[in-house]
């Protein structure tokens, strides 16, 4: 077994493939919420009658009306150009074809996840209205522009009332092996590099 993991690690240090890792969160700790906000977001909680798995999610609603809310639930650092981020939740939506309805999006940061320093898009696709949807993008992350140093994930909220609510729960991210996987409340995790370091150390 570990001829053939350091076998894979050489040949993918090798070709220059970037090895990625993947981690999920699911609101779990009874009181996490988000990063932040921005726009009308009335409140967000941690709940637990409305879930997809476990025992708890996140809830969030709009007040006042207006523009476009957005919840941030998961932070990617330590980003490189060309870089390959991919994220889902799961939302709650029974309004079919009609909003109150969400999407997934991003935006880019530097090296402070609370500083926006533009857009990175997403999905053009709402939320179906037909219980519980994973909703899911992947990025290209472009580090051109040398204020890109990390993405937020954000929750998105499209309302017709004030009293329209929303459920996200079981976050998926995948990015590269160097870059850390934040949620909130819990310590980044980074993957481990494929490196000579690394390879030696299975020696031991």
């Amino acid at each position: 077994m570990k001829l053939l993991t350091i076998a894979a690690l050489i040949a993918a240090m090798a070709t220059g493939a970037v090895a990625q890792h993947t981690r999920s969160f699911g609101w779990e700790d009874g009181y996490s919420t988000v990063f932040g906000t921005d726009g009308n977001v009335g409140g967000g909680a941690n709940v637990t009658d409305v879930v997809h798995t476990g025992a708890s999610a996140l809830f969030g609603y709009e007040d006042p009306l207006g523009g476009t809310p957005q919840m941030y639930v998961a932070w990617i650092s330590d980003l490189q150009n060309g870089d390959v981020v991919t994220a889902s939740f799961w939302t709650y939506d029974t309004s079919a074809g009609v909003s109150p309805s969400s999407r997934i999006w991003g935006h880019y940061t530097d090296n402070d996840h609370l500083n926006y320093t533009g857009s990175a898009g997403g999905s053009g696709t709402y939320s179906a209205g037909t219980g519980w949807e994973q909703l899911t993008w992947t990025w290209t992350f472009d580090g051109t522009d040398p204020n890109h140093l990390g993405l937020m994930v954000e929750f998105r909220m499209y309302s017709v009332a004030v009293e329209d609510g929303y459920w996200c729960d079981d976050v998926i991210v995948t990015a590269p092996d160097h870059a850390g996987i934040w949620f909130p409340n819990q310590n980044p995790v980074v993957g481990e590099n494929a490196n000579w370091g690394g390879v030696k150390s299975l020696y031991k």
